[in-house]
């Protein structure tokens, strides 16, 4: 078992200012989140009432649970297949593991970074000499998964175009996704394709040598990418599966918080709420994203968007708790190096 102080800082090591710093900044996220829940609930948004019908909505929750572990198990997949062009081997039950853990940490123990940095620091702990290329897959993941959420709402657009007509507001915040969208893949392009970059890195002339020399490693990790066409589509496919089950997973706690409600528009603006909540701006969009869902729904003539994102919440915090089993049992080596001459090949 990996004991919980193995996370923080070595004992005794002073923390330095820029650690204390990310720590309050943290806590302020947190505590900004917490704040707007306290003010939705005293508002009368959202109710303790409603997320009690989850107990007697069992057969829901459960379904739910099944969908929610269905997605954890597409995002294993898509870890596991983005590591294979570099000649690393990351099992996908290692990968639903360490995803597991990841939610756990992200659900019950927010932070700056969340699961995120509990993720990186299971799977680079015991890959000396190669953990920037395995934080750069683990990075380039989430920003696939993010990416595929962004692309998500335009699969419905043309099933809405009346109401995108009529909501001013909501086709400016298409346009706005449609713009982070182009500017996440325009990124990719420019490190995957652009040879220039690694050339002006590669030269002697440069300070910080360490910190160039990483760069590079990044980058050439990036570039692999481009390489691999197929392992990308692949990627991006499971990732607008999983993102489609995020949107069964959210019409599934309408459907056990007020049945009545449930409308084929909530196909839209559901993954347009779950990309607010995926924004860095809480500790896991808490409370943010309730207010996004909530004015989302209010927007296109629904209700009760707050109580659904958080009924979301509940049910996630629920499979996390498989994450927390996997972490008392401890976990041995994430990656693997599947060739011998792997860190040559990348390297060259």
């Amino acid at each position: 078992m990996v004991p919980l102080n193995s996370l923080p800082p070595e004992p005794g090591a002073r923390p330095s200012k820029r650690a204390l710093r990310h720590t309050a900044f943290a806590a302020l996220r947190l505590a900004a989140g917490v704040a707007i829940l306290a003010y939705l609930a005293k508002s009368g948004i959202v109710t303790l009432g409603g997320l009690a019908t989850l107990i007697i909505a069992w057969p829901v929750t459960l379904a739910a649970i099944a969908v929610f572990l269905a997605d954890i198990l597409l995002m294993a997949l898509r870890t596991s297949w983005l590591f294979r062009p570099l000649g690393m081997r990351l099992t996908v039950l290692r990968s639903m593991q360490l995803t597991l853990v990841s939610i756990f940490f992200s659900a019950f123990l927010p932070g700056a970074g969340g699961g995120d940095i509990v993720k990186l620091y299971y799977a680079t702990k015991e890959n000396e000499g190669r953990r920037t290329e395995v934080a750069t897959v683990l990075v380039f993941d989430r920003a696939i998964g993010f990416f595929a959420m962004l692309i998500l709402p335009f699969f419905f657009v043309p099933f809405f175009v009346p109401l995108i007509r009529t909501v001013p507001m909501l086709r400016g915040i298409l346009i706005l996704i449609a713009y982070m969208a182009a500017g996440l893949l325009a990124t990719f392009l420019l490190f995957a394709f652009n040879q220039s970059i690694r050339g002006f890195l590669a030269r002697e002339s440069l300070p910080v040598p360490q910190w160039r020399k990483r760069a590079c490693r990044v980058l050439e990790t990036i570039s692999t990418y481009g390489r691999s066409p197929g392992t990308l589509l692949g990627a991006l496919a499971l990732s607008l599966i999983a993102n489609f089950s995020v949107i069964a997973i959210t019409v599934l706690a309408v459907l056990a918080l007020d049945p009545a409600s449930l409308a084929s528009k909530m196909y839209l603006v559901i993954p347009i709420g779950h990309i607010v909540n995926g924004l860095p701006l809480t500790p896991g969009g808490l409370g943010v994203g309730e207010t996004a869902f909530n004015a989302l729904f209010e927007l296109t003539g629904l209700h009760g968007g707050a109580e659904t994102l958080l009924c979301w919440r509940v049910w996630k915090a629920m499979v996390g708790l498989l994450g927390l089993v996997i972490y008392i049992r401890g976990m041995s080596r994430i990656v693997l190096a599947s060739e011998p001459g792997s860190e040559e090949q990348l390297a060259s």
